[in-house]
């Protein structure tokens, strides 16, 4: 009974995987980098003062994806949280999907995208960008 449990939480989780693919369509080209910013740090449970506490611990990080070009499209994420000295770094980084008709389409803003990081952590946290270098044109 437990290999059946422990199986279908893996298909589970390989279903949602495969539900953030971006498939590359007509025009897309190339990889980049896409610039991010954090909007908001909540805690999952947050105290309240003459309530009993709750059990969950950490928080709901949400970053929001600005993409480089009017039809690029997000291609994905990367994230690791670390701890240094009482303070919570989130190293981020997005991926951007370019697409070559983006030279010659003029939009009032590009597509975004809000990604939502859960940490285990509560108390004030900073975005750090990872280095990413993206892919040339062939």
């Amino acid at each position: 009974m437990r290999i059946f449990l422990a199986l279908f939480i893996l298909i589970g989780f390989q279903l949602q995987a495969q539900a953030d693919i971006t498939p590359f369509g007509k025009g897309d080209v190339n990889f980049s980098m896409a610039s991010s910013d954090l909007v908001s740090v909540q805690q999952i449970c947050p105290t309240i003062p003459g309530r009993i506490n709750c059990q969950a611990f950490g928080s709901m990080a949400k970053v929001m994806v600005t993409m480089n070009g009017c039809l690029d499209k997000f291609g994905g994420h990367f994230s690791r949280f670390e701890v240094i000295d009482g303070r919570g770094y989130l190293f981020f980084a997005a991926v951007n999907i370019y697409n070559k008709e983006s030279d010659n389409i003029r939009c009032l803003r590009a597509p975004t995208k809000l990604v939502s990081i859960m940490i285990p952590h509560e108390g004030p946290v900073e975005l750090v960008p990872l280095d990413f270098k993206g892919t040339s044109d062939f």
